[in-house]
């Protein structure tokens, strides 16, 4: 593929790029030249991150686990809960993305509030973890996309049977139709994403009214919708099967560091970014819980819900919610294929940007090839490709066992989430006022102290309750594979750095001096206009 090298610009002068806009000076210090256009604007980031995240989605499609594991109010609940902690962890990603707002988000963080002599690898770890996180991510919103067409067409067709080849096939034209459209239809993007969170909050309004409308006379009783917590996982614990249902909204949330890692595409990203991380997760949640309650008060036959022929449970609780009406449900996941569809694009869209950005600083195999930015396109068509290749291989496992795949899929969540709080761990370990720079958006002590730790802690516990088995007793076929996927994963990626990067990776090139300069510049804007009192700010980090 033809492309410019993303150019690395040496250490320089300060007043040699005195007369640059402020963000492509401060990204200079850091070690970059900006090579892609800020196309983007807040409203158009901040629509991007809601459709990827898609929290109102990932309910939806997660309906059938959650009531599986621990009924209604496992579905209610546990969007609360997971959104609590969501907003927690994401809330320290959003000053350290103010702190430094460059596309390789963790990756650049944990090298930047590391000590110089294991920064490297903190940072090669933190860039890994997060790029493997997101590839599972695009597969997941793949996989429910091909199963959600599937599903319509088995619902509107009775008596077809749907194979994991045909799953396969759907997911591999749906995993290069979005490789197409973040080539060519880059330009778009901002406008397309826009859009469709516009459209979405439309269907979500919609769907709310007409569940609630046409299911009147046949409401679950009020008990049952927020209170009901059977426990159908086979597990001896009630308490036990509803943390299991927090991790279908932990993936509902899935996916807020988006915005960090197009802060080279958007103005000023150290006061911009840190809003789109966290309006979302806000929006998110209150546009999901009452579409959530609708879903809820449309059920009349549980055990249809559970056991739908179609393999997609939302199919038949839109069903049952109109009151019976085929049409009317083929209507609604028309739509919600749709939004799914946007939530795949927005996956590859970020994708492409977290290994890009990683490559910069040959942290990956033929790193100079994925780092080019097309001179067309403007975007990192290198990347766009093989990160399409290797979720469509990951989708082979369709054809072997879908509960490997499911496991592999879940894993996302782990990867994701400790790439979030890697960063943050190591803030608590070298002390957030020895570490962390001058930032627009800042949290006052002690609550940065205790963001971090609550932050690290519900990582640490979720990682390991993601790789527990849903149902019991265990078998072959309910067996849960995250931990084996993790460990092989992890593995690669130790071996990668002891027969290779560690003695070639020696993380982003970045002029400390300079840095300081160019955000002290920034700052001083920004304290003469809203009057931020001197020595708000914490301390800077040591070259």
């Amino acid at each position: 593929m033809s492309g410019t090298d993303n150019e690395k610009l040496p250490a320089t002068d300060p007043s040699s790029s005195s007369t640059m806009d402020p963000d492509d000076a401060l990204l200079l210090a850091a070690g970059y030249k900006r090579t892609m256009p800020r196309r983007f604007t807040p409203l158009t980031l901040m629509s991007l991150s809601f459709t990827l995240t898609g929290t109102w989605l990932g309910t939806a499609t997660s309906l059938g686990i959650a009531l599986t594991e621990a009924s209604s109010a496992g579905v209610l609940y546990s969007l609360v809960l997971a959104g609590v902690f969501t907003a927690i962890l994401s809330y320290g990603m959003a000053e350290l993305a103010s702190a430094y707002p460059i596309a390789g988000a963790q990756y650049y963080w944990a090298f930047m509030v590391s000590d110089p002599s294991w920064a490297p690898f903190a940072s090669y770890m933190a860039g890994w973890v997060n790029v493997v996180g997101w590839w599972m991510g695009q597969a997941a919103t793949g996989s429910l996309l091909s199963g959600m067409l599937l599903a319509i067409a088995a619902f509107n067709r009775p008596g077809y049977e749907i194979e994991p080849w045909h799953q396969y096939l759907v997911f591999v034209g749906v995993v290069w139709l979005n490789v197409a459209w973040n080539t060519l239809g880059a330009r778009m993007i901002p406008v397309w994403n826009k859009v469709l969170m516009f459209l979405s909050l439309a269907v979500i309004l919609a769907s709310f009214v007409t569940l609630l409308v046409c299911s009147r006379e046949h409401y679950p009783s009020a008990k049952w919708i927020f209170t009901d917590t059977t426990n159908s996982t086979g597990w001896p614990s009630t308490g036990f099967a509803f943390m299991l249902a927090t991790m279908n909204g932990i993936f509902s949330y899935a996916g807020t560091d988006c915005g960090a890692h197009l802060a080279e595409e958007i103005p000023s990203p150290s006061k911009n970014v840190p809003k789109v991380i966290m309006w979302p997760i806000l929006i998110g949640f209150v546009v999901a819980w009452p579409l959530a309650v609708a879903f809820m008060a449309s059920i009349y036959d549980l055990e249809a819900v559970l056991n739908t022929p179609t393999g997609f449970p939302l199919v038949e609780v839109l069903y049952q919610g109109m009151g019976g009406s085929g049409a009317g449900a083929t209507v609604l996941m028309a739509l919600y294929a749709v939004a799914l569809f946007g939530c795949c694009a927005a996956n590859g869209t970020t994708n492409a940007r977290i290994l890009w950005a990683v490559s910069r600083d040959g942290a990956v195999p033929f790193s100079r090839v994925f780092a080019r930015i097309h001179p067309v396109f403007k975007v990192p068509v290198n990347a766009i490709l093989l990160s399409g290749t290797v979720v469509t291989l990951y989708g082979l496992i369709f054809l072997g066992s879908t509960t490997v795949f499911s496991s592999m899929i879940s894993a996302l969540i782990v990867f994701l989430q400790t790439s979030c709080a890697i960063p943050q761990a190591i803030l608590l370990v070298r002390g957030r006022s020895q570490v962390l720079p001058p930032r627009y958006f800042r949290i006052p002590e002690p609550w940065g102290y205790l963001t971090n730790a609550v932050a690290v802690a519900w990582v640490v516990f979720t990682d390991g309750l993601a790789c527990i088995p849903v149902s019991y007793p265990v078998t072959l076929e309910n067996m849960n594979w995250i931990s084996v996927v993790t460990v092989a994963v992890v593995g690669f990626i130790l071996m990668l750095w002891v027969f290779d990067k560690r003695m070639t990776f020696r993380g982003p090139k970045v002029d400390f001096e300079l840095m300081r300069i160019r955000r002290e510049e920034a700052l001083g804007l920004v304290d003469r206009r809203v009057g931020l009192e001197e020595g708000r700010f914490g301390g800077e980090k040591q070259s």
